[in-house]
């Protein structure tokens, strides 16, 4: 190690690989390690001594890993390389035997894609939602209705028990794997399978538990005596009686359920001062959401909390769009949190998923967020923010356009259009024209309309008051929502780098009005309803 690099604090790699393999460092290293580090230096050391490393290396050395690592140097294997490579000898019964045994020994377990079959994401409604009584069968119905945004969340102990029981299946799906998929790599497509199918169960019943699991995880670990100035007084006392709940019930055992399941998701992060604020108001803004209903004041205080005043909307001046610098003062200007504002946008994706504002995951390489569209889950990376976002809100226009066709017609027939859009009419009938003339199918008008212009049908006010404000509640704040959706599909955006602030509005203002989209004007009924 240079001198730079001693008079730095940095540990070296000696010293990391120590920590990995969890030997004891020597006393020189100790006192070392005990000195002033650098922040990049402690989430290393810290992720090196995580449980999910520690339970890492215990499978990466145990028997079964053991079996395979000699199996890939047994003379079976050698004989097998052989083959492939066209040298095969003429084998004996007792050669193919064994060769065969041990294909079957690495064959990946027919169990393990029950299990996997058993956790596939579920449509959120009332009739499906009994079906998930496999995956988690001793959890109260209130809890399941709760998560899925019906009541206000209710955080006692059957909420820690919904916890521990989505961890212990999830455990138990993955266990047949173990580490031996990082390090034999015969494991390797298994385990990117496995990724898929465990993403594909976060765009259902499993991520809420998932997402309820990291905001109460994080709301639940904070100790300081800040709070209330952090998030205002009334959300911060809102949110101080949530701590004490979530310390009441998730204890022992159901902590550790907790835990593990962070750990198995690659959600054990600890974030710099800045950014943990930022993961903290996050956090808030996800539970106020679960635990309170959704026109609670402690919804908007919340979201205030994180973006102050600032909306993004499609007048904003050119220089915001060009220059990062402009971004940032208006940014700073409308109260935006700071870590927020200063944060890539693949931290503050990362962000987002550990706070339980999403449902996600992280690997190696990646963090990846599942956001629900009714009966479609779209994807966003870390690595792939701008892309993802744009793609993300275009799969959203999609749903918007088929609800707000079905809701029409359900209401005024197959000539709904012409009824209720009379002024898209010509545009819509030009470009379906074109469209039929290059050789595509007829398609009714309205799958000729853009994002705005869905947004115009839904807020003419005969639409509104007849349809869409049962749905939608507060026609400015839809407006204001759209707006910045419409921002995004810009033209010009898809060549544009997102930044952090807006990739976190676009996911927020989608799960939003998807989430309204599925209530369907439900919470009115249960409103005016005689119990």
């Amino acid at each position: 190690m240079d001198d730079d690099e001693s008079a730095s604090g940095k540990f070296s790699g000696d010293k990391l690989w120590k920590l990995a393999r969890g030997e004891p460092l020597t006393a020189a290293e100790e006192i070392a390690r005990g000195g002033r580090e650098l922040t990049t230096e402690r989430l290393a050391r810290e992720y090196l001594e995580s449980p999910s490393v520690k339970m890492a290396r215990e499978l990466c050395d145990s028997p079964a890993a053991k079996l395979a690592r000699d199996y890939a140097n047994s003379p079976a294997q050698q004989l097998g390389k052989r083959v492939a490579l066209g040298l095969n000898p003429a084998f004996g019964a007792a050669e193919t035997a064994r060769m065969e045994a041990m294909r079957k020994v690495l064959e990946p377990s027919m169990a393990l894609a029950a299990k996997l079959n058993a956790i596939q994401p579920l449509a959120i409604d009332h009739a499906r939602l009994a079906s998930i009584g496999a995956i988690m069968p001793s959890i109260e119905p209130k809890v399941i209705s709760a998560i899925q945004g019906v009541q206000p969340l209710k955080i006692d102990s059957s909420l820690a028990s919904a916890v521990s029981q989505v961890q212990r299946t999830l455990e138990e799906a993955m266990a047949p794997l173990g580490g031996i998929g990082s390090a034999i790599k015969q494991f390797e497509q298994q385990h990117r399978a496995v990724q898929k199918s465990l993403l594909a169960s976060l765009a259902g019943p499993f991520g809420d538990i998932a997402k309820t699991s990291q905001w109460a995880n994080t709301l639940g670990r904070i100790d300081t005596p800040d709070i209330t100035k952090l998030l205002g007084g009334g959300l911060g006392t809102a949110i101080d009686d949530m701590r004490g709940a979530i310390a009441k019930n998730f204890i022992g055992s159901a902590a550790l359920d907790q835990a593990k399941m962070s750990a198995m998701l690659g959600l054990t992060a600890r974030f710099e001062a800045h950014f943990a604020a930022t993961q903290l108001k996050m956090s808030a803004l996800a539970g106020i959401g679960e635990a309170f209903d959704r026109r609670s004041h402690f919804q908007l205080d919340a979201y205030h909390s994180l973006f102050g005043e600032w909306r993004t909307r499609v007048d904003l001046p050119e220089n915001f769009w060009r220059d990062g610098r402009v971004r940032k003062r208006m940014y700073r200007e409308a109260e935006v949190d700071e870590g927020l504002i200063v944060a890539q946008p693949g931290m503050a994706l990362e962000i987002m998923i550990e706070s339980g504002l999403t449902a996600g995951l992280r690997s190696e390489a990646n963090a990846v967020a599942v956001v629900t569209l009714g009966e479609v889950s779209m994807t966003v990376r870390s690595r792939g923010t701008s892309k993802d976002a744009y793609a993300l809100v275009g799969r959203f226009e999609q749903e918007l356009r088929a609800y707000v066709e079905r809701k029409l017609e359900e209401r005024f027939g197959p000539d709904w259009f012409k009824l209720r859009a009379s002024n898209l009419i010509g545009k819509a009938k030009e470009i379906r024209k074109a469209a039929m003339a290059r050789g595509e199918a007829f398609v009714p008008l309205v799958h000729f309309t853009e994002l705005g212009e869905l947004s115009g049908i839904i807020q003419s006010t005969k639409n509104w008051d007849d349809v869409f404000g049962d749905v939608f509640v507060e026609k400015t704040e839809f407006d204001h929502d759209m707006q910045k959706l419409i921002a995004v599909r810009r033209p010009t955006m898809h060549m544009r780098r997102i930044d952090g602030v807006r990739l976190v509005e676009v996911i927020c203002v989608v799960q939003r009005l998807s989430e309204q989209m599925a209530d369907d004007g439900a919470w009115k009924l249960a409103a005016e309803s005689d119990r």
